[in-house]
């Protein structure tokens, strides 16, 4: 079980773990802390920037917007020009509440790097980003 594929899903199981226990100490659902991650720094997007952001499916995405919206994390506003589109802002209880987040993902990333040093880490992500673009052009290709 020593294999790429076996450790980085070792590695997603215990970061969504630690994730999901901080976003439900808050009152935040699975997938919730992403978007309003994305929100912090992409305030008035779209439901389509959001999804290619996390690599998510338009109806994941779509669900969580419903329920964020009705809890009053976010504001979605309909485009004048196309009422399909809509347009995500977070509210002054969704900021709040993605600025926790944000210290539990920097406590995270701080656990997940101790003792490893700067240089090891920004090369450790340099190819964690290229693997994962070779994975997303098989996708994107489809070849194997």
């Amino acid at each position: 079980m020593d294999s790429l594929h076996v450790r980085i899903a070792l590695t997603k199981g215990q970061f969504s773990k630690f994730i999901l226990r901080k976003a439900r100490d808050i009152g935040l659902l699975r997938g919730q802390p992403h978007i309003l991650e994305y929100l912090a720094t992409n305030d008035g997007c779209s439901q389509t920037e959001v999804c290619e952001a996390w690599d998510l499916d338009k109806s994941t995405v779509s669900g969580l917007i419903e329920r964020m919206e009705r809890d009053g994390l976010i504001r979605v506003e309909r485009e004048m020009d196309d009422r399909r589109k809509k347009k995500l802002f977070l509210t002054s209880k969704g900021t709040d509440l993605g600025e926790k987040m944000d210290v539990y993902m920097k406590q995270l990333d701080e656990t997940a790097f101790a003792g490893i040093s700067e240089e090891e880490q920004e090369q450790f992500m340099r190819v964690l980003s290229r693997i994962y673009q070779n994975l997303k052009g098989v996708e994107e290709n489809g070849k194997e």
